[in-house]
């Protein structure tokens, strides 16, 4: 999108590159926050007796 209103010039290149880099962010967040989520299922499994042979 912010790509789109830099091509129709609504918006300057900073604005294009801030936009980027908040999409970004939010993706790593998702990842960490994912993965975050598979070491307390992990932790979790280990607590209740399950474990690898």
């Amino acid at each position: 999108i912010a790509r789109d209103l830099f091509a129709a010039a609504r918006a300057n290149y900073l604005e294009v590159l801030t936009a980027q880099r908040e999409a970004i962010d939010v993706r790593l967040e998702l990842v960490e926050t994912r993965l975050r989520q598979q070491v307390a299922m992990t932790n979790l499994y280990r607590a209740l007796g399950g474990g690898w042979k």
